[in-house]
């Protein structure tokens, strides 16, 4: 049966030129007739979707089910909508999956009853929902780590400012005694708390950007990005004679670049500053594959180590387990790791023991279509810092 007659042209020209995808069906679920929509939006050519089972474009774990539905229909035909507010998918050719909402309408002839599915492609409206609903995650943690922001950044800057302010009363008292020795010592502390004073802030604006700033995703080399920034930590390396393994394959990803270099080198720095006493510190950089095309990186170092129950604590920022004296620092490094990780939507974490150094990982959910893949394990003696 001819479905669209020759004389009726313009119906024709609407069918053909309508933005969604237009299928009818008949009462056994062959396909009679698609429209160029259809055609672009499942991948077949007219000629094959014209006699093709409808099922054929529904996932294969959802086809038994559709078959039920499909008699359902016919038993009471009537207008319906589906997959409003529901996760309705339909499987392009080569096996695709994808988002769509289905409008079913009747159409009755002398002889036969039929259905006429519009079927419209969500992908995009989904992808826009996921990144909307991505960046309002991302502002409630942002506006949470703000607010832990501003009382800790109070609280810790008031320590070098009240230093600050006691040893330039006590620098007055000294130069009124001429006590060069006393005026040396408040001048020093001064000094000291005014530079303390400057790095916090230095490092609390560099935070604050990590948190507000718009992050610019590029195509990236994962192993490439690495050895970029451990070039730029070679002076400190070279400095503590440490030894640093970068085994990460050639892998495509994606991130903003100056944060990853900023992730890697906080996360290097800290292995290398966290190293035990007379021993050389030694920092292996692995990567491992993850189902739907992901990857964990793990930077294992050889370091002083911590309890397991400081796990979450330490990504805080500003909170420190040891001494700026013995570890000087703003204590705000890991918190700016854990900034730029969140922001690309990737996981951060840390597993430690007293004594038996640190591993933090990285987990990246997926990969830029297309990586090349190689061995994660294998050892690269030219990529030694």
């Amino acid at each position: 049966m001819d479905l669209l007659k020759e004389d009726d042209e313009l119906f024709r020209l609407t069918i053909e030129a309508a933005p969604a995808a237009i299928i009818v069906a008949d009462v056994e679920g062959r396909i009679r007739f698609a429209n160029a929509e259809a055609v672009r939006v499942f991948g077949y050519e007219a000629t094959e979707l014209v006699g093709m089972p409808l099922n054929s474009l529904i996932p294969q774990n959802l086809r038994n089910h559709h078959t039920q539905l499909h008699r359902d229909f016919f038993r009471n035909p009537s207008k319906r909508a589906m997959g409003l507010g529901r996760d309705l998918r339909a499987v392009r050719r080569g096996g695709t999956e994808f988002p769509v909402e289905i409008g079913l309408t009747p159409i009755e002839t002398v002889s036969e009853t039929f259905v006429l599915a519009t079927v419209l492609d969500i992908s995009a409206r989904r992808e826009a929902e996921a990144a909307l609903a991505r960046r309002a995650s991302e502002l409630e943690r942002a506006n949470e780590r703000l607010a832990q922001f501003a009382y800790v950044a109070s609280h810790d800057l008031q320590e070098p400012l009240r230093k600050i302010a006691a040893f330039a009363d006590f620098l007055d008292q000294a130069i009124e005694k001429s006590d060069r020795g006393e005026m040396s010592r408040a001048k020093d502390v001064i000094r000291s708390s005014a530079l303390r004073a400057r790095e916090l802030v230095d490092d609390l604006l560099f935070y604050s950007r990590t948190i507000n700033d718009v992050v610019t995703f590029d195509a990236l080399d994962l192993r490439d990005e690495i050895n970029l920034a451990l070039e730029d930590l070679s002076q400190l390396i070279s400095e503590t004679g440490s030894e640093i393994d970068n085994r990460a394959p050639h892998l495509k990803f994606e991130a903003d670049r100056m944060q990853f270099a900023s992730l890697m080198q906080n996360i290097v720095s800290n292995a290398i500053k966290y190293r035990k006493p007379g021993e050389t510190a030694k920092v292996l950089i692995l990567v491992d594959p993850l189902e739907e095309g992901g990857a964990r990186i793990s930077i294992v170092d050889n370091g002083i180590g911590f309890e397991t129950k400081y796990a979450t604590m330490v990504f805080e920022p500003f909170k420190r387990l040891h001494s700026n004296a013995k570890y000087p620092g703003t204590g705000i490094g890991l918190a700016i790791c854990k900034s730029i990780a969140d922001r690309h939507g990737w996981s951060l974490s840390i597993e430690s023991e007293p004594g038996k150094g640190a591993t933090f990982f990285i987990t990246i959910p997926r990969l830029t279509n297309g990586s090349r893949q190689e061995e994660p394990r294998a050892k690269d003696p030219g990529d030694k810092a």
